[in-house]
C-alpha cells in the first residue's frame, strides 16, 4: 500500500471526502507499510480538526503501527494545506518520531483532489 495508490485514495474519498466538517483520519501501518487498521479519531469544524495526539499514539502502540498515515478533509474544496495543517502536521511527526513511529504522510482530501504533504516537502 501506498498514499498514491488510486484505491487508497478512492476510500479516503469515500471515508471523509464529503464529510461537511473536517475530520482527521489515521491509517496504521506495519514497517513494510502493510496494512494493520483505520480509523476518523476526530471531527473539527468546517474550517479546522485539531488531533488528540495521545489517541493517535495509544492507538499506534495498541495495534503495533511503526508507520501511520494523516488524512484529513477540507469542506472548503481546497486541498491546500493550510499553515495550521503544517504546525499541526510537524508536531505529529515530532512525537510519533520520539516513540519509533514514522509519519508517512499527511494527506488533505478535498473533492477529487488529494495533496501529499510529503510529496510538497512539508514533512
Amino acid at each position: 500500500m501506498t498514499t498514491t495508490d488510486p484505491r487508497f485514495q478512492a476510500y479516503l474519498r469515500l471515508v471523509i471526502g464529503k464529510a461537511a466538517t473536517e475530520c482527521l483520519h489515521v491509517t496504521f501501518v506495519t514497517q513494510d507499510w502493510g496494512y494493520l487498521a483505520d480509523e476518523t479519531i476526530a471531527q473539527g469544524t468546517i474550517a479546522q480538526v485539531e488531533g488528540p495526539l495521545r489517541r493517535l499514539l495509544a492507538r499506534a502502540f495498541d495495534v503495533g503501527a511503526h508507520g501511520i498515515i494523516l488524512a484529513h478533509n477540507h469542506p472548503s474544496g481546497s486541498a491546500e494545506p493550510s499553515a495550521a495543517d503544517v504546525t499541526m502536521t510537524k508536531k505529529i511527526e515530532r512525537l510519533a518520531r520520539a516513540v519509533d513511529i514514522r509519519l508517512l504522510d499527511h494527506l488533505i482530501v478535498s473533492g477529487r483532489t488529494i495533496v501529499s504533504m510529503r510529496e510538497r516537502g512539508l514533512l
